[in-house]
């Protein structure tokens, strides 16, 4: 196999009784750094390329795509014989202060309690780590020729030649690295003094560096020396752990460092039965860093190493049998037999999948005291048992400087001899990282890791251009309306303005939440205020700003004003049509004659939006007697309970338009609507019935204006709660679902809708081409699983459905109540076919008590309103 590098023998660091190093930067083997090479040794000949791993997704792919990604890993790993491949693994804290910085500054208008909503987020969200992985690959360019750094000092050319050479041989290492299954880029500068600082102070906290810090693309020994002289390393003759004092805001720090190194290593069948075994150790809930250095080997090495192997078990077989006359061991025949499928693997096999590697591997655990340290390298141990073995070995000091970039080896010991699809195996790139890093906290991670998992809807339509739809599935109880509840709260409070169409009736409670009753308005079908859906109040006046925004000039401006304002007027006379058509009986709202006098009464009607329906009835019953009837109707109409919501007294300015305009998020409350039947006649249908229609077109005309009204440029706010309750039975509701996804991206709205079946999005109007994001809880149905599925973008049949149906788990015999639900989040944020990550997330609201209780939908009986009224009155001293 072609290689651009040369092999090189590489000097060992004596290990002494004591080692101690107090920051002299002559200690170290690194000299410089310039972009993403290293150079180290006495002479900066040694040349390693540094490059930064994507991270990359592991829940929820299938055994096929996981054996995909270790082929692709192990076939870039393969192009890259006749060199050294260092990996370095690595965290990188993220604050939540620097959440809380984003989350302010993405607020579009906060309001009065958004401070406390955050504190308590802050709060909670600093009991769950939030730090980053990172993963470094290192490929060693090789070293300076002798003759060549001679000539250097006399001819410039040779240092032209000498940079030619290492870019070209940059540009092939560059393209190995980017290739699937790494899919590693060249480390920027300030990852690279991420590297350097995690590595000289391993184990010890270190500052995040600010975003505003200018890059150093080169650094020299004196800017080395900032790294080396703020940690001191001590190790004592045979210690279990590394000394390594540094400080923090100058505060001293001081942390003991544990190095295992991997041992012997069981069957591992990854992905069908196990983790890949690097990122396994996520799943501690402390940091861990990893270091291994891997040889890749050439075919024509394995095959002459396979050959003496087989020559030495054969004579080892024929002693056996000729000399001792007994039957070689069992164990004797498989190594040959293995020693012989390996050799016809390396010379029939093209694709690079049966190299062999000779590799070295180091875990490193780090405690603020020594037997902290010690018990955390005990639960790493007691983690990858039985399969894998990790032993703690003597001269933990110089086991510990191979963690720094240059260092060199400090023991042949436990060299393992991996075939390169198990090095690949290790995936230490993939990581639980899902969601954003600006949006609403809603909830933990609950897959390798446990971390803080955030959402901005609107990430989606203003940075990864895609569809605001973001649909939220799952059966009755499985946390939907909780969802939408916590996403509508955190949202309004931030700015956003919104529209929820509510058909369970269950938002209410929340509206009267303190913070969220000066800005929210609640329509309530039963209950509600007159003319609380008015057919004129629902179309807003022309936003003057946006047509200004839009002319050349004043006349034009005033053109295209009046065009606004007569299309308003129009569109009002339309509804009120529509809606004062469906309140009288079917035949007469069918009779031509009355329909003509019908639409003669509103166009002589006023038609602003505070104009009131009982206009129309006041022309009516000015006229002949047919229309005076209609005109009786809907008088008739306007006293029953969902009639009164379309009229209202002739006022300049009703309340609840006052209200209306001051409000910041309105719920649709539908409780109480009924849907008919689509398979009765209408004229079977109830007068209740009847009105499903126009309300429906109301409510939906009433959601649309937010979007199509306002500034594309706004976010805005669509929730609707048990969808099919609305798409099923309303043409109307069908239509809203689908124009709402279909420009969410170019109106920068977010749809969040809830449905107990991902059918619902998945129907003849293909919406899920337009979902951005999705979330699903526990589903049990296995016609729902599989549409389920659909959306998230998994095969059927290979176990994901288990997965799904086991969402939120309770124990058989507990009767407690569960405090958290689980939904599989694919956010959508590009890479995975454009899926982006997907994990199981925990969502819960424990630390917002009061939004919990109103949004908590759990029948019980303590909480009914008999016994309420039953429970005697105390005085203020508490008695009865």
């Amino acid at each position: 196999m072609w290689s651009p590098f040369k092999k090189r023998e590489e000097p060992r660091t004596p290990v002494g009784d004591r080692a101690q190093h107090r920051g002299r930067q002559d200690d170290w083997a690194l000299r410089a750094v310039v972009n993403h090479v290293t150079f180290s040794g006495k002479g900066s000949d040694r040349m390693i390329a540094w490059y930064l791993a994507d991270p990359q997704t592991w829940s929820f792919r299938s055994i096929e795509e996981g054996e995909g990604l270790i082929y692709d890993q192990a076939v870039q790993l393969a192009e890259l014989v006749g060199t050294t491949v260092y990996c370095r693994v690595t965290t990188r804290p993220y604050p939540v202060h620097h959440w809380a910085a984003a989350a302010y500054a993405n607020a579009p208008e906060p309001q009065a309690g958004f401070d406390e909503m955050m504190r308590r987020d802050q709060l909670h969200m600093a009991q769950h780590t939030q730090a980053d992985k990172l993963v470094f690959y290192g490929v060693d360019l090789g070293e300076r020729g002798v003759a060549l750094k001679a000539l250097g000092k006399v001819l410039s050319g040779a240092v032209d030649r000498e940079m030619q050479a290492l870019e070209e041989r940059l540009q092939a290492v560059d393209s190995i690295m980017a290739g699937p299954g790494i899919e590693a880029g060249p480390a920027s500068p300030k990852d690279m003094e991420w590297l350097l600082a995690r590595s000289y102070a391993l184990g010890c906290p270190v500052p995040v560096p600010g975003p505003d810090e200018p890059d150093r693309h080169s650094l020299d020994e004196d800017d080395l020396a900032e790294f080396v002289n703020t940690a001191s390393w001590t190790a004592e003759p045979l210690a279990s752990s590394v000394r390594i004092a540094t400080t923090v805001n100058d505060q001293p720090v001081t942390r003991h460092v544990v190095v295992l190194t991997v041992a012997r290593v069981g069957e591992i069948q990854i992905p069908e039965k196990h983790e890949p075994w690097m990122a396994k150790s996520d799943r501690l809930g402390f940091p861990v860093e990893w270091f291994y250095r891997v040889d890749p080997r050439a075919p024509e090495e394995i095959s002459r190493e396979m050959t003496r192997l087989t020559n030495r078990i054969d004579g080892q077989m024929t002693h056996w049998r000729d000399e001792h006359g007994k039957r070689p061991p069992k164990q004797l025949a498989r190594q040959a037999d293995r020693a012989a499928d390996v050799e016809d693997e390396m010379r029939t096999e093209f694709t690079g999948l049966s190299t062999r590697t000779r590799g070295w591997y180091r875990v490193a655990v780090s405690g603020a005291t020594e037997k902290e340290a010690l018990e955390r390298a005990s639960r790493l141990v007691n983690l990858y048992k039985p399969q894998i073995k990790l032993v703690r070995e003597l001269g933990q000091y110089h086991l510990a400087r191979e963690f720094v970039p240059g260092e060199p080896l400090s023991s042949n010991a436990h060299a393992r001899k991996f075939p390169i699809l198990k090095v690949a195996a290790g995936l230490p790139a993939i990581t639980a990282e899902v969601g954003d890093r600006r949006g609403a906290h809603i909830g933990e991670t609950a897959g390798l890791s446990s971390r803080a998992v955030c959402f901005d809807p609107w990430f989606l339509t203003e940075v990864m251009e895609q569809g605001g739809l973001v649909p939220v599935v799952g059966t009755p109880g499985s946390g939907k309306s909780m969802f939408l509840g916590t996403c509508s709260y955190k949202f309004v409070l931030s700015g956003v303005r919104g529209v929820a169409m509510d058909p369970a009736g269950r938002l209410q409670k929340m509206l009267k939440l303190p913070e969220l009753a000066p800005i929210s308005r609640s329509v309530d079908l039963l209950g509600g205020a007159p003319g609380s859906l008015s057919p004129y109040a629902v179309v807003p006046d022309p936003n003057r700003a946006l047509v200004e925004l839009e002319s050349e000039d004043e006349q034009d401006f005033a053109t295209k004003l009046e065009l606004a304002q007569n299309a308003a007027r129009s569109t009002r006379r339309d509804l009120a049509y529509e809606t004062l058509r469906w309140c009288l009986p079917l035949s007469m709202g069918r009779d031509a004659a009355v329909q003509s006098k019908l639409r003669a009464a509103i166009t002589a009607s006023p038609d602003t939006r505070y104009s009131s329906a009982m206009s129309v009835v006041e022309q009516l019953q000015r006229g002949d007697s047919m229309s005076q009837d209609v005109a009786n109707e809907l008088v008739a109409a306007a006293q029953r309970e969902l009639g009164r919501l379309f009229f209202h007294a002739r006022t300049r300015t009703p309340t609840h338009l006052e209200r209306a305009e001051e409000a910041r998020f309105t719920v649709f409350n539908l409780k109480g609507l009924v849907k008919p039947d689509q398979s009765v006649d209408l004229e079977d249908y109830t007068p209740e019935e009847l009105l499903y229609r126009p309300i429906m077109a109301l409510a939906a005309w009433s959601s649309l204006q937010l979007i199509y009204r306002g500034d594309p440029h706004e976010r805005k706010l669509f929730v609707l709660d048990e969808a099919q309750e609305v798409t099923e039975g309303s043409g109307a509701g069908r239509t809203l679902v689908y124009k709402l996804s279909s420009d969410s991206r170019k109106n920068n709205c977010a749809a969040l809708v809830a449905m107990q079946n991902a059918s619902t999005v998945l129907g003849a109007n293909n919406v899920n081409n337009f979902v951005g994001a999705a979330l699903v809880g526990r589903t049990q149905d296995i016609e729902a699983q599989r549409d389920a599925l659909k959306l998230l973008g998994k095969p059927e049949g290979i176990g994901y459905e288990e997965i799904l149906g086991n969402l939120s788990p309770r124990g058989r015999r507990s009767e407690e109540r569960l405090g958290f639900r689980e939904f599989i989040y694919r956010d959508g944020l590009g890479g995975e076919g454009g899926r982006g990550g997907m994990e199981k997330i925990r969502v819960s609201l424990a630390h917002h008590p009061e939004l919990f209780e109103a949004l908590n939908t759990t029948a019980s009986p303590e909480k009914r309103a008999s016994r309420i009224a039953q429970l005697p009155v105390r005085d203020e001293e508490g008695a009865a």
